[in-house]
């Protein structure tokens, strides 16, 4: 019987330092072009004349337009978690200090931009009709509000307070989701420090802290 020669299947390269560079470009600009026109609106060509590269390269490094503006999207989200994280863990072991923490992340740079904004704004608007961005957004969501519910539990239990933890964490997830997306809808509806001092105020009522109005001023670091 005739012997078939197996072929050894191909080792997958390592993408060279060019290639991961002009993926980064084209991913900035692809975000920089959410931002500006929207998630429907951008197209193969804006995003190579921002990136200044010719419109037939993004095949080199990508399938096409939707894989390029998913993992834009991703990119950006990555990069407001590790800010978060980096704030959260620099506040010390207070669950108090550390949601605090988390709302100065969240109306700061870098966690808190123009273009993150937007870019955030699209993915909540477009979740429900595009299934990856959905489960893009779906696992961020329980990821965040699991964390936080945590960390509301934990403060609770410090505070011996009777709180739903994980009602408290939807409350602020929503609210802070609320803010960045009237901004990015209108920078004038409100300004950044007043959507921070509103959330900052939320976390002291839920937490028996203080008053939920006052004219206390923006809690710093």
């Amino acid at each position: 019987m005739e012997q078939v020669e197996r072929r050894r299947p191909r080792k997958r390269t390592k993408p060279s330092a060019i290639a991961i560079e002009r993926r980064s470009e084209l991913q900035e600009a692809a975000i920089r072009c959410i931002a500006d026109k929207g998630y429907a609106a951008v197209t193969v060509a804006m995003i190579c004349d921002d990136a200044g590269f010719s419109r037939g390269l993004i095949g080199h490094y990508f399938k096409g337009k939707d894989e390029l503006v998913l993992e834009a999207i991703s990119r950006s989200t990555t990069r407001l978690g590790e800010a978060t994280r980096r704030v959260v863990e620099a506040a010390g072991e207070d669950p108090s200090d550390r949601l605090h923490a988390v709302v100065r992340s969240s109306f700061s740079p870098p966690g808190f931009t123009p273009n993150q904004a937007a870019v955030w704004t699209a993915l909540a608007s477009n979740a429900k009709w595009s299934a990856p961005l959905g489960d893009m957004y779906r696992q961020l969501w329980r990821d965040y509000r699991a964390g936080i519910a945590g960390l509301f539990e934990r403060a609770a239990i410090q505070r011996k307070l009777s709180l739903d933890a994980d009602m408290a964490a939807l409350m602020f997830c929503r609210v802070i989701e609320g803010f960045w997306i009237g901004w990015a809808a209108d920078p004038n509806m409100m300004t950044v420090a007043e959507s921070e001092r509103a959330c900052h105020a939320l976390v002291d009522l839920l937490l028996g802290d203080t008053p939920p109005i006052s004219k206390k001023t923006v809690r710093s670091g």
